[in-house]
């Protein structure tokens, strides 16, 4: 090889080290130079994280202002119509806005709203954020306490299957409004005890979940009811005593008994009309069959038919005035085959709306359904039925093309075919033993132990609970509505005269503890 050609090879490596070190350098620079913007641009990055972070809790802060507000007047309503309370307001560096509507109507609250909406939004700098929050208004111990789960949909020991075309939808008004949940589950809380095939259609169920961590963490799930411990049992509603007209001979009634029956079975005859005018026990030891055509219409009083074996309503009707009650007890069965049963003039599909469903005005509570340890409560073909089901040792199932008004407590739940269920959603007129918050639970937010026991429901139980917790109670013989109504309507008689004397907004407030306490001794 020639010598020249020997030191052109031996430079060629060296060319290319230099070459890659002024690359490195070149990205070395670059890089310095990346990291130095960077930390220019930060500050003002992180400074904007900070007020983001600040206005969050500003909002938050400003919407419990508002709130506490509104527990703290009297005449709150007024403030918002006045607009006092959508007045500007400074928290720190954060200036705050609030509006509050009725959180059914979107439109101001009235004296008639249970739940309201308030939104608080807070600017710092330019920068707003919003926190936004429903609120039960009523305060909870004006609110009548439903001791028989009357504020759920459906409720179960083990499990709830809505299958095939069936639906459950609320039984609601339409005013546009967001419309409160339907209540479901089971008294352990595993939400996954509640089942809904593809085909069938439920609305706006909120799901009872119980988990004691969760709840203590203040997390939220939607469409699930966090509560931290399992609902107790219920009793069912307590089958009087027949005292008279015992007999060992089969019944057959074409007429109604001018006395209590207590029989090896008992038969209304196809085509019967009977007026019930007065308290009436009607026990069959055995089969209790109603043929088709039978009409029966409880004026006043009680009707109670009860079977130990099968109770058998087939094509009739059972219609229950304002004044008369309904209760329906199968021991082995209870199996209600097309007609009507419920309040009078609800017992057949022409009362009706437009939107296929009964006025919201019409009350199941009168009539109750409920059944033997064991039992089967079946709904089938036609029948229309309007009525509170307390059989938590029964089955119960809704099939075929029943539309059944009411809600269902039982051990096992199945509504299939085309049968639609429509129930109350939790609108807050009652705070039920499903309430996160109430005066059922302790600081702890566990349910008292004088609410634990399945025998809470009898007249003696719902005095004694009432004087406890000095709060207005209610059960399955007395209507939420006028309940909470007479309540509300003497504490708001009182109120006025108060002002008008003209106490301050405390010694208002003391008055009104005192009478809390002065109704509960003297109920």
């Amino acid at each position: 090889m020639h010598p020249t050609d020997h030191r052109l090879h031996r430079r060629t490596p060296r060319g290319a080290a230099l070459v890659l070190v002024l690359v490195a350098l070149a990205i070395g620079l670059m890089m310095v130079a990346t990291f130095l913007d960077g930390r220019r641009e930060s500050v003002p990055v992180s400074a904007r994280i900070s007020d983001a972070a600040q206005a969050r809790r500003t909002a938050d802060s400003g919407l419990e202002l508002v709130l506490s507000s509104i527990l703290a007047s009297d005449d709150w309503i007024e403030d918002v119509a006045s607009g006092s309370l959508d007045a500007p307001f400074r928290i720190a560096d954060g200036l705050c806005t609030a509006r509050v509507l009725d959180a059914t109507t979107n439109l101001p609250p009235t004296g008639e709203t249970l739940q309201i909406r308030i939104a608080c939004t807070a600017d710092i700098d330019g920068l707003a954020m919003v926190a936004e929050e429903t609120f039960d208004i009523s305060p909870m111990i004006d609110r009548p306490l439903d001791l028989a789960f009357g504020e759920t949909a459906l409720l179960a020991e083990s499990a709830i299957r809505v299958e095939d075309d069936a639906a459950l939808l609320a039984w609601a008004g339409s005013d546009g409004g967001p419309s409160a949940p339907l209540v479901v589950g089971t008294l352990g809380g595993d939400p996954h005890d509640f089942e809904v095939t593809d085909t069938a259609i439920t609305s706006g169920c909120e799901v009872v979940m119980v988990d004691a961590r969760c709840y203590e963490m203040g997390e939220e799930t939607a469409g699930i009811r966090l509560i931290p411990d399992p609902l107790p049992p219920i009793s069912a509603p307590a089958i009087p005593v027949v005292r008279e007209g015992r007999t060992e001979t089969a019944v057959v009634l074409d007429a109604a008994p001018v006395t209590d029956i207590d029989a090896p079975s008992i038969r209304i005859r196809a085509g019967t009309r009977m007026l019930i005018e007065g308290d009436r026990i009607l026990h069959s030891r055995g089969d209790f069959r109603i043929e088709s055509g039978a009409e029966i219409e409880v004026a006043r009083g009680t009707l109670v038919i009860d079977g130990d074996a099968l109770v058998s309503i087939h094509d009739a009707e059972i219609a229950v005035a304002p004044a008369g009650r309904l209760l329906i007890r199968g021991g082995r069965e209870l199996r209600i085959d097309d007609g009507g049963i419920g309040p009078r003039d609800a017992t057949d599909r022409e009362a009706l709306t437009p939107a296929g469903m009964l006025p919201v005005d019409v009350d199941p509570k009168p009539v109750n359904l409920t059944g033997g340890p064991g039992c089967t409560i079946v709904m089938e073909g036609d029948a229309m039925v309007t009525a509170v089901v307390i059989a938590p040792d029964a089955d119960v199932r809704v099939e075929d093309d029943v539309l059944l008004h009411g809600r269902i407590v039982a051990d096992a739940i199945e509504i299939g075919g085309r049968a639609v269920v429509y129930a109350a959603p939790d609108d807050g007129s009652v705070v039920g033993l499903t309430s996160p918050q109430g005066p059922h639970r302790d600081e702890d937010g566990d349910l008292l132990p004088a609410l634990q026991v399945e025998d809470r429901t009898s007249a003696a139980a719902v005095d004694s609970i009432a004087a406890e917790l000095e709060t207005p109670v209610v059960s399955l013989d007395q209507s939420n509505r006028n309940t909470d109504k007479d309540w509300k309507q003497t504490l708001r008689e009182l109120r006025r005269g108060w002002r008008q004397a003209g106490l301050s907004r405390a010694e208002i407030r003391m008055k009104r503890r005192e009478w809390r306490i002065a109704r509960r001794r003297g109920s």
